[in-house]
């Protein structure tokens, strides 16, 4: 194939991205092994940092980056080249050591194509440090699970999603659901919805987006009214004696251990773990029965007991549960297992004897 090259480069020289024409080299079994440049502008040798007589005419892994033994990209080229395709990639280039967004789109004969390519390093490079300042918003960094910004975000949205209005009774064994928009459906003409009460949502969000916490993506995914809730707050103890006489170190290990138990017992379970304070985590649980949450408040009880690590504490946090149907605001029931937490510490306050040393 005979190219216009002056045509090319009348037309190409100037544009700011970088433009090449390629021939692709196929071995006898018809399978690409290599291609040769046939047109280059300024922009792409300045992009890939190689002057434009040594790379016109030669084939790119036998004579220019010889050094390189991935062929990722004959397989896109190929498409372009020989199966009409037009792709747009976004790939890290190893033989430049850049991220490139890569345009390909089959030329005007069999074997040929063109490709367009912008640098996107820079932006690549923003990104990674836009996630990790979310992630840094969202998450505590001792732990690495949610922190209270998260949870206040999760708390409001479960606030959002659940739009009725609830009367929790403190002592009661159920609470009473008063929904004014499923009431006023009717006048309007509109059919009420179906009864969901039955239902359990256990959506969870595996982390934030640069836009969205992991606590929205969670509350946003319990949608259902009269799903039920369960509630720990487990509280370390003495947390600032430890800092005090062993310090900080010895401090965040404890942290990072009960941490580590709660994880540990509730595997496999749904479940949102959130530090909303030094020495404080919460737990919130959809879709979970009543009896479910009173075996696994054994669990983290007795996991909490340590005979191993004799500077800690005999019992590593005090734990609290809370379980209702029917919740549209979570911060009721927090307080409930918060103050079911402080039962727990007073009890281990009363009978714990001290150790023998």
């Amino acid at each position: 194939m005979s190219l216009n090259l002056a045509a090319l480069h009348e037309c190409l020289d100037d544009m700011p991205m970088a433009v090449t024409v390629i021939e692709l080299v196929l071995d006898d079994a018809g399978q690409p092994i290599d291609w040769i440049f046939r047109f280059v502008n300024p922009a792409l040798t300045r992009l890939i940092n190689v002057p434009a007589e040594r790379l016109l005419n030669r084939r790119f892994y036998r004579e220019v980056f010889t050094f390189v033994n991935s062929k990722k990209w004959l397989d896109y080229y190929y498409r372009a080249s020989y199966q009409g395709e037009e792709l747009q990639l976004h790939e890290y280039s190893p033989e430049i050591s850049k991220y490139l967004e890569m345009k390909c789109f089959p030329w005007k004969e069999k074997g040929y194509c063109g490709i367009i390519l912008t640098e996107e390093t820079r932006a690549r490079q923003l990104q990674y440090r836009l996630d990790h300042l979310v992630h840094l918003a969202h998450y505590d960094a001792t732990t690495n699970v949610q922190n209270r910004n998260s949870y206040e975000s999760f708390c409001a949205h479960f606030a959002e999603c659940h739009g009725a209005e609830v009367y929790l009774m403190p002592d009661a064994d159920r609470c009473e659901l008063w929904d004014l928009g499923a009431m006023l459906q009717p006048i309007k003409g509109v059919a009420a919805p179906a009864d969901a009460a039955a239902a359990q949502s256990t959506a969870f969000g595996a982390g934030p987006s640069a836009n969205q916490s992991a606590g929205q993506d969670a509350a946003q995914g319990a949608t259902v009214r009269g799903s039920t809730v369960g509630v720990f707050f487990v509280d370390i103890n003495d947390l600032k004696r430890v800092n005090d006489t062993f310090g900080h170190d010895s401090g965040t290990f404890l942290i990072r251990m009960v941490s580590d138990k709660i994880k540990e017992e509730l595997a496999g379970y749904n479940f949102q773990l959130f530090r909303i304070g030094g020495d404080e985590f919460v737990v919130i649980m959809l879709g979970i029965a009543q009896e479910q949450l009173s075996a696994l408040e054994q669990r983290l009880k007795a996991a909490m007991v340590n005979d191993t690590v004799q500077h800690l504490p005999q019992v590593l946090a005090a734990v609290g549960s809370a379980w209702h149907t029917c919740v549209q605001s979570l911060e009721g029931l927090v307080a409930a297992a918060d103050q079911r937490m402080y039962e727990h510490k007073r009890y281990l306050k009363a009978t714990l004897k001290p150790r023998q040393t």
